[in-house]
């Protein structure tokens, strides 16, 4: 049984991964950003647009917040959900925090293809894409790095999830 809390930037596969190791775990994967839109009935471009950032960061904790009544999952938080609301010092309270990163070249490629989804970048060029997240990592690091555990490009692997969990077995 495990409360496991994957961390990152946007693009690095935080939901890929959740979805992948539940399996494997037996147990639920979550989305934040799924439920966010589910409980408002609205995309997070739309919650951006129509109530702003700061409602959606208080829905984000809010929300975040129920996963402490939960026995065993693994959820996929948005990218910027560690750095508000003292997510971090609760995640870590709570569960198992894993920061998934990944080298700028691929987050960019990756952010690329799905612009349109993503309120924080879905007017940015190729270039100022790049600029962006390059910024926005180094906004979000010191955040990420309270992080129980960082996992980056390769390491990120049921390999390393099983030498966690055994870790904290």
């Amino acid at each position: 049984m495990a409360k496991i809390f994957l961390i990152g930037m946007m693009g690095v596969g935080k939901s890929h991964w959740a979805e992948k190791w539940a399996r494997k775990l037996k147990t639920g994967h979550y989305d934040l950003d799924n439920l966010i839109e589910n409980l408002e009935e609205k995309t997070i471009p739309e919650i951006f647009a129509e109530d702003g950032e700061n409602y959606f960061r208080n829905t984000e904790a809010k929300i975040l917040r129920w996963f402490g009544e939960k026995k065993s999952f693994v959820l996929a938080t948005g990218g910027g959900a560690a750095c508000f609301e003292k997510n971090m010092e609760w995640m870590n309270r709570n569960g198992i925090t894993i920061w998934l990163d990944e080298p700028l070249g691929i987050l960019v490629g990756r952010l690329k293809l799905g612009k349109e989804n993503r309120p924080l970048i879905k007017n940015l060029s190729d270039r100022e894409l790049h600029s962006f997240i390059e910024n926005k990592l180094l906004e979000r690091e010191s955040f990420y790095r309270q992080a129980q555990y960082h996992l980056s490009g390769s390491e990120i692997s049921n390999k390393s999830l099983e030498k966690i969990l055994q870790e904290n077995e």
